[in-house]
């Protein structure tokens, strides 16, 4: 085998001899380079194309990137501003939510508006003569557990009760309202309903009222002070709430609103729901002054119902 190597490497080196053997076997070898040189052209393309797809989706994921980016910063941008309007809102809805009882400017404006639109002191305190009833015939020791009339404005009811010798204390928002009921002689406090509620001991008084008074107090707020006077009351003490009715039509449409302070029109049966369950029991409701037109009429027809029924009502319920 070693003898067969060495005469190939002695013929190969012969000069002329050797390197015309060698281009001849470089000839017979070229179909067979040609086809490796095509393979690795051809794997070399196929390279190219999975290189440039691979390129492609590597850009267009750059794309996408820098598209989300760009999406991500509007979205950002817009958010900051939402955040930012929604705190004007935010801000300006707490200013037109104040209740117009909070802006003590209006305070002399709303006491001549009752002087002109409730009717007299002397009117108001012969309709509220209906409620005595309910104090007269009430086992409470009022001069223990005192009479608290939320709202009390001029004083009107305070006066009724000074009348049938039954302590009582008024509270009213308005500085010009306890003022004058202050000169009058009348025990009033200046300040809100809930706060007043909240500070006192539980049991402190033998009954609460307040006329003309839920309509003029955010539902949620009202439901709390209701729950608080619940809690206020000594056993077997009492509440009543009179307000407008708005089954009256002619009242539930427009008289109601001749009230700047006015919010909503409350319907009785929701009023007296919400006394119920606030805790209150043998909770009534108490329809009260018809129009004259048929105040004493026997059969008024429906359209005379609904004008001319009972403008305002009372709920009362006991603890």
């Amino acid at each position: 085998m070693k003898n067969k190597d060495n005469i190939k490497k002695r013929i190969l080196s012969t000069p002329g001899i050797g390197r015309t053997i060698k281009i001849l076997i470089c000839i017979a070898r070229l179909p067979s380079t040609e086809d490796r040189v095509l393979t690795m052209g051809e794997n070399l393309r196929t390279q190219g194309q999975s290189f440039n797809k691979d390129f492609g989706r590597i850009n267009d994921a750059l794309k996408d990137t820098v598209f989300s980016q760009d999406l991500l910063n509007k979205q950002l941008r817009l958010l900051e501003k939402s955040i930012g309007s929604h705190g004007s809102a935010k801000k300006e809805a707490s200013s037109n939510d104040r209740l117009f009882a909070d802006d003590h400017a209006l305070d002399i404006f709303y006491a001549t508006f009752e002087d002109r639109f409730r009717g007299t002191e002397k009117m108001i305190g012969d309709r509220l003569k209906e409620y005595l009833p309910y104090f007269q015939k009430s086992e409470i020791n009022f001069k223990k557990f005192p009479v608290l009339d939320i709202g009390s404005g001029r004083g009107e009811f305070l006066q009724l009760m000074k009348t049938i010798d039954i302590p009582s204390i008024g509270l009213d928002i308005n500085h010009d309202m306890v003022s004058r009921s202050k000169k009058k002689g009348l025990n009033t406090i200046q300040g809100d309903a809930l706060s007043h509620l909240e500070s006192i001991k539980p049991q402190t008084y033998g009954a609460i009222t307040g006329f003309h008074l839920v309509e003029h107090i955010p539902f949620g707020t009202l439901y709390r002070i209701l729950q608080n006077c619940h809690t206020s009351l000594a056993q077997n003490g009492f509440v009543i709430f009179e307000t407008p009715n708005p089954e009256n039509l002619t009242v539930g449409s427009t008289t109601f609103y001749m009230d700047p302070s006015h919010l909503n029109p409350i319907p009785p049966a929701l009023l007296a729901f919400a006394l119920e369950t606030c805790g209150f029991s043998k909770v009534e409701i108490l329809r009260l002054h018809p129009d004259e037109k048929i105040e004493n009429k026997k059969n008024p027809s429906d359209i005379e119902r609904l004008l001319y029924s009972a403008r305002d009502y009372s709920v009362i319920g006991y603890k």
